[in-house]
C-alpha cells in the first residue's frame, strides 16, 4: 500500500532589511577636501535612507589621514568594531583608494569582513567583495592604488628636495630651546633667557665636562627642556650636536625609506644632504662652534681609538675580527688581542689569544726587521689570520703570504706527589655536633710546641664559621670518657665495643650514646676564651675573691672595649699571686650555669650568690646564701 504524506503550503516570509553604512576618507585636512568629505557624507546618508530595503547604520569618515596605515584611522577601526558586533551588513565606499592604499591591509580587511558575512561595495570600480571575481579584481586594483600612493610620495619628496636646493628653509621643529620659529619671517628667532642656558651648556662641554654631568648641573640650576622636563644625557647630546645654534641648518638628516610602512631612518649617505649656513641669528659664535667640533673629535677618538693591528687580524676559526683587550693583574697592565666572538654571550670560539708584544715580535720576524716598525707594517701588510692551531698567516698588499708556525708546547713531566696516608683515629665518625648535626673533624692547633690534636665541627672548616659549638682536644675526650665509664685508663677496644656515637652540646656537655641503648651524659660548661663579648657587670664588684692571696678582684678594660676581672694582689708590692684572669662574659655564663639559668640575671645573682672564690687551678667556687657551695672547673 503506498505511503501518503501531507505537504503544508509555505507562507511567504517578510524580507529582512540590511544594515548599511558608508566610509569616506581624505588624506589632507584642507578646506576643499573637507568640503568633499561633507558632500560624501550627505550623499551616502541620503542614498541609504531612500532605499526601503536598507537600514541606516551611519557614515564613518577620516579626515587628513593617509590610507596606507589602518592603525591611525580611528573611524575606520570603529567601523570594523561595529561590524564585529553585528551592527553592519553592507559597507559603501567611493573607491578602493579611499578604503585603503595598502594592498595587504585591504585584502586582510576584506577577507575578515567576508568571514563575518559583510559585503563591501566599491562604486567607482563597481566591485562587490562577496562576488566570485571580487577578490581577484580587488588585488589588482589595490596594487595600482598602492603604487599610486608610492608615486605621490616620490613626487612630494622630489618637490621637498627642490625646495632644499633653492634655499627655502621651512623647519619641522618649530619649538627649540633657545629659539622660536617666526612664521612670517620664516626663520628662527632667539629667546634671550634660554640662549644663556645654551651658551652655558656649550662652555661646559668645551671645558671637558661629561654630558651626564652637564645634565645634572642644568637640572640643579633649575633649567628645563622646551617640554618642561629635566635634562638627560641624550637630551644634552642632541642639543650640543645641533648645528642650528651656529646659525646653520642641515636638511635631510633622515628620510622615509618606505611610504607604505612609513619607517623613518637616518641618512647615512644614501641621499644627498643640504647644508644652509647663516639662515638665522646664531647663539654660538663660529669660534666657539669650532671648539665644540674639535672637542667632539677628541672624545670620539678616546671612545674608539685605533691601533696598528685594528681591523687587520681575522679569526681562522669563526671568521670574526680580533679586538684589543686591556687588563690589570696585580697592578701590572696586560694588552692582548682576542677574537671578538668571545665577547658575545652564548658564543664560544676556540681561537688562541695573543699578547700585543708577541704579535709585534712575530710580525718583525716575518718581515725581516730587527724590531717592529708600525709605519712599514701599515704600508706593506694587508692583514693576517690566526689559524685554529695557533699559526699566523701574514698577507701582504702585493698578494704574497707568509706563515708563522706555533712552536710545540714542551711536555712537562707530571709530578706525582705521594701524600702519606692519614692515620686512622678511633673517634673518626663518632663525634657529632648537637647544634647543627654535622660530624666533628680532626685538626692540628698552630702552637709553638708543635701543635696538638683537637676535634671541631666541620661547619667551621669554611671561610666563615657558621656553627657556635665548642672544640675538644683529643686528650680531653679520652679523660672525660674514662670519668663517665669509671675506667682507670682509656682502652680502644672497650670504647669500640660500648660507644655508638657522641654528641657535643652547646654548653660543652657530651652525651655518650651506648650500643645497648642507654645514654650517659658528662655535664659541664666549657668556656671559649677566644670568643670576646663586650659585657661589664656591676654585680661582680666585691663578690670575687682570690684563693691564692685573699684579695678581691677588680675589673679592667682591654683594647678599649673588652672587660676582664683581675686579682688586685697582682698590683701590690711583695705579693705573689697566681690568680687567673677571667673575662666578664665568661663569669656571667658560669654564674648562669651554676644558678640553672639560660641567661645571666643580675638581680637573681645578688639574691642567691654570696661570693665567688677563684681557685688556683682556674676553677670557680660559688658560695650561696643558703650555705651550699658548688664548684666549676676550667
Amino acid at each position: 500500500m503506498p505511503k501518503i504524506s501531507k505537504i503544508e503550503p509555505k507562507l511567504p516570509g517578510i524580507p529582512v532589511r540590511k544594515k548599511v553604512a558608508a566610509y569616506a576618507r581624505v588624506s589632507r585636512d584642507t578646506e576643499r577636501l573637507m568640503h568633499s568629505v561633507s558632500a560624501q557624507v550627505s550623499y551616502y546618508s541620503t542614498l541609504i535612507q531612500k532605499n526601503p530595503e536598507w537600514d541606516y547604520a551611519g557614515v564613518y569618515a577620516d579626515c587628513g589621514i593617509s590610507g596606507t596605515d589602518i592603525s591611525r584611522r580611528d573611524e575606520f577601526r570603529r567601523m570594523l568594531k561595529d561590524c564585529e558586533e553585528g551592527k553592519i551588513d553592507i559597507i559603501l565606499t567611493k573607491s578602493i583608494s579611499r578604503f585603503a592604499r595598502n594592498t595587504v591591509d585591504l585584502l586582510e580587511t576584506i577577507r575578515h569582513l567576508k568571514n563575518l558575512g559583510i559585503e563591501v561595495r566599491f562604486e567607482k570600480e563597481r566591485i562587490h567583495s562577496l562576488s566570485e571575481d571580487g577578490e581577484l579584481m580587488l588585488s589588482l586594483l589595490a596594487s595600482f592604488a598602492q603604487e599610486e600612493s608610492r608615486s605621490i610620495s616620490e613626487n612630494c619628496k622630489w618637490g621637498i628636495r627642490k625646495r632644499f636646493q633653492s634655499g627655502e628653509i621651512g623647519v619641522a621643529n618649530k619649538r627649540l630651546l633657545g629659539y622660536r620659529y617666526d612664521e612670517e619671517q620664516k626663520k628662527y628667532m632667539v629667546v634671550p633667557e634660554e640662549a644663556e642656558s645654551i651658551r652655558w651648556m656649550f662652555r661646559m662641554y668645551i671645558e671637558g665636562i661629561s654630558l651626564r654631568k652637564i645634565a645634572e648641573k642644568m637640572n640643579h640650576a633649575g633649567v628645563r627642556s622646551v617640554l618642561g622636563n629635566k635634562f638627560q644625557e641624550a637630551t644634552v647630546r642632541q642639543l650640543i650636536f645641533n648645528e642650528v645654534y651656529a646659525g646653520d641648518i642641515l636638511r635631510q638628516k633622515c628620510y622615509m625609506a618606505d611610504p607604505i610602512q612609513k619607517n623613518k631612518v637616518k641618512n647615512q649617505g644614501e641621499l644627498p644632504q643640504y647644508y644652509m649656513a647663516g639662515c638665522h641669528e646664531a647663539i654660538i659664535d663660529r669660534e666657539t662652534y669650532a671648539k665644540v667640533q674639535a672637542e667632539m673629535e677628541r672624545r670620539a677618538a678616546m671612545q674608539n681609538p685605533t691601533y696598528c693591528f685594528t681591523g687587520k687580524i681575522r679569526c681562522g676559526v669563526c671568521g670574526a675580527r680580533f679586538t684589543r683587550k686591556k687588563s690589570m693583574v696585580r697592578g701590572r697592565e696586560y694588552v692582548d688581542w682576542i677574537c671578538r666572538s668571545k665577547k658575545e654571550p652564548g658564543v664560544r670560539c676556540k681561537s688562541r689569544n695573543y699578547p700585543e708584544q708577541k704579535l709585534m715580535e712575530i710580525c718583525a720576524e716575518l718581515m725581516g726587521t730587527g724590531s717592529f716598525d708600525g709605519s712599514a707594517f701599515e704600508e706593506s701588510v694587508r692583514g693576517f689570520t690566526v689559524l685554529e692551531n695557533g699559526d699566523i698567516e701574514l698577507c701582504y698588499i702585493g698578494g704574497m703570504t707568509q706563515v708563522w708556525k706555533m712552536p710545540p708546547k714542551p711536555v712537562k713531566p707530571k709530578k706525582v706527589e705521594l701524600k702519606p696516608a692519614r692515620p686512622k683515629n678511633i673517634f673518626d665518625g663518632k663525634i657529632f655536633c648537637g647544634m647543627c648535626g654535622r660530624r666533628f673533624g680532626r685538626a692540628i692547633s698552630q702552637t709553638t710546641d708543635g701543635g696538638h690534636l683537637y676535634w671541631r665541627c666541620r661547619s667551621k672548616t669554611g671561610h666563615h664559621a657558621t656553627c657556635d659549638s665548642v672544640n675538644y682536644t683529643d686528650t680531653e675526650i679520652r679523660e672525660i670518657f674514662c670519668k663517665v665509664m669509671e675506667q682507670d685508663a682509656f682502652e680502644d677496644r672497650f670504647f669500640t665495643e660500648r660507644v655508638e656515637r657522641m654528641v657535643v652540646q652547646k654548653s660543652g656537655s657530651i652525651e655518650f650514646h651506648l650500643k645497648d641503648g642507654t645514654v650517659r651524659t658528662y655535664e659541664t660548661l666549657k668556656l671559649r676564651n677566644y670568643r670576646h663579648e663586650m659585657t661589664s657587670t656591676d654585680e661582680f664588684v666585691g663578690k670575687i675573691v682570690c684563693e691564692s692571696c685573699g684579695n678581691s678582684y677588680h675589673r679592667y678594660c682591654c683594647g678599649g672595649k673588652y672587660v676582664y676581672w683581675r686579682c688586685s694582689g697582682k698590683s701590690k708590692v711583695r705579693t705573689k699571686c697566681g690568680g687567673v684572669d677571667f673575662q666578664d662574659s665568661g663569669i656571667r655564663k658560669v654564674s648562669a650555669y651554676m644558678m640553672g639559668m639560660e641567661e645571666f640575671d643580675g638581680e637573681a645573682f645578688c639574691k642567691t650568690v654570696d661570693h665567688i672564690t677563684v681557685l688556683e687551678s682556674g676553677g670557680l667556687r660559688f658560695h650561696f646564701y643558703d650555705g651550699r657551695t658548688e664548684q666549676w672547673q676550667k
